[in-house]
């Protein structure tokens, strides 16, 4: 089945695969939904930690963000096969204030619009993906906002 919206030669999206290319566009919106399950994950532990288990919620954090940035590097790892380039750039994340500016440049610097050594070009965003890549200005001014009335009271 052919649609005009969906070229013959473009990837369809898989979230926990290293094969294939994502744009900026999906990157941003799969980010974005990671970033708000992780929110609420964070909420959860800290309801656990008050309430039920306080020893072993310190851990589950830990175990939840290790887990949390292996699934964004698989992520980075497309959106590099994108540009063209090798997925191992994606440890240049881990460099503190370097991987800042990294992600900056992944989210600015467009893909291949073509096909390149590491497949055809991603399929068309989906309504709902760019919905989703619309959220990170609204989940920044939130963080800005919380940790501005943190520091208030």
């Amino acid at each position: 089945m052919n649609t005009p919206l969906i070229l013959e030669n473009s990837s369809k999206p898989q979230f926990l695969n290293t094969k294939g290319r994502i744009g900026r566009v999906r990157l941003l919106a799969w980010t974005s939904s990671l970033a708000l399950t992780t929110i609420a994950g964070i909420l959860v532990l800290a309801w656990l930690a008050t309430t039920v288990v306080r020893d072993l919620s310190g851990l589950l954090l830990i175990a939840g963000l290790v887990i949390v940035q292996i699934l964004s590097m698989l992520l980075i790892i497309r959106r590099l096969h994108d540009l063209n380039r090798s997925g191992w750039f994606c440890l240049l994340v881990l460099i503190p204030w370097l991987g800042y500016l990294f992600i900056l440049l992944l989210m600015l610097v467009p893909g291949n619009r073509s096909s390149n050594r590491f497949g055809p070009a991603p399929a068309p965003n989906s309504i709902g993906e760019r919905i989703l890549a619309c959220l990170w200005p609204l989940l920044i001014l939130g963080l800005i906002g919380v940790s501005a009335l943190k520091t208030t009271f």
